[in-house]
Order: C-alpha cells, then structure tokens, then sequence
C-alpha cells in the first residue's frame, strides 16, 4: 500500500507513529536512525508498513532531512513555526508526544 494511500484511507495513526518516534529520537540528540531498526520498532509496536510506504511517510515529516533503505538523518532544524531564541523545542515536542500516550494508556 502507498503512503498516499495510507493517508487517504484515513489510516493517519501510522504517520503519527512514525513521528512519535523520530520526535523521541530528536529529543534524545539522535542525528540518523538506522531504516530497517525504525522499520522493525514500527511493526512490534502494531504497524503495517513496507519499506518503500515508511520512506516515502518518512520524506514528508519536518523533522527528517532525507530518509533511504539503509539510514534516515534527521534535521537538527527547528519546525518553522518554533520561537527561535527557544532551543528546548524538540524536548517540548517530545514531552507533547509522551503525554499523548500517557493518556492512551
């Protein structure tokens, strides 16, 4: 299944997966992930995804610079609407994407 198909079928919660973890990665200073390492964390938590839908999902997310089969290297950017003198934005981001789950539980 495409990621355009994904986000289409209203299937959304995988992207919001994915973010969550990049979000956690960036909190923890984590410049690249390892694809294949993201790939398998997605599917034990639950997702179904392919290599090539997780690639295409993982092009559109802010926080990632590019994203190939072997490694994904993540933006030390801010998101564009961030306060620039604030330098603790991914921690807030983080901590925003931890009580949402907090609450899932």
């Amino acid at each position: 299944m495409r990621a355009a198909e994904l986000l289409h079928e209203g299937q959304s919660y995988v992207l919001n997966g994915i973010e969550e973890l990049v979000v956690r990665a960036k909190a923890r200073g984590i410049t690249k992930l390892n694809t294949s390492a993201l790939l398998a964390k997605l599917e034990a938590g639950g997702y179904f995804i392919d290599m090539s839908s997780l690639i295409e999902l993982l092009n559109t997310i802010d926080a990632v610079g590019s994203a190939n089969e072997k490694e994904i290297i993540l933006t030390n950017a801010l998101p564009p609407d961030a306060d620039e003198e604030n330098d603790d934005t991914v921690s807030k981001m983080a901590s925003k994407q931890l009580t949402k789950k907090d609450r899932k539980l």
